[in-house]
């Protein structure tokens, strides 16, 4: 439950960062439309996980002592959300410095490192993510990213 409600909350405050942006509309959206949209999913998909693990809890009668809970984040959830949350913060810190795609780059390969993905398949990955999105958003879409030492 726990990994849902810091998604709830990362949402938010994506979603809320966002409207300092301009919006746009939808025929011609903003610098702030993408980061909004994507903010409003993911505190609709935390949201609809709270309400999953809400209503898959075990019921247990009035009288009866409850069995002692698991450990949370006994399975490692909470550990790569938290990581996961931390490797977008990094990323977002990094954009200006270095681009968007080295950023974008290091981003991917870190987000699958934590998924446990192997150290090749991630590398292989991460380069043709980055590479698209470089192909389809600066050179096909001509949408300005923030560049740095590489791009």
């Amino acid at each position: 439950m726990a990994a849902a409600i810091s998604m709830f909350v990362f949402g938010a405050i994506t979603a809320a960062l966002s409207l300092q942006l301009p919006l746009g509309a939808l025929r011609t959206p903003g610098t702030g439309f993408f980061p909004l949209a994507l903010g409003l999913a993911l505190m609709a998909l935390a949201a609809g996980h709270g309400v999953q693990l809400y209503r898959a809890r075990p019921k247990t009668a009035v009288l009866e002592t409850p069995a002692a809970p698991a450990a949370p984040g006994g399975d490692g959830a909470t550990r790569r959300v938290v990581l996961f949350v931390g490797g977008v913060i990094a990323a977002v810190a990094l954009l200006q410095p270095l681009g968007y795609v080295f950023t974008s780059f290091l981003l991917m390969l870190v987000l699958l490192q934590i998924l446990g993905l192997s150290r090749w398949y991630s590398v292989s990955i991460a380069l043709l993510s980055a590479a698209a999105c470089y192909v389809v958003f600066v050179h096909w879409l001509k949408i300005p990213l923030p560049s740095g030492w590489l791009f």
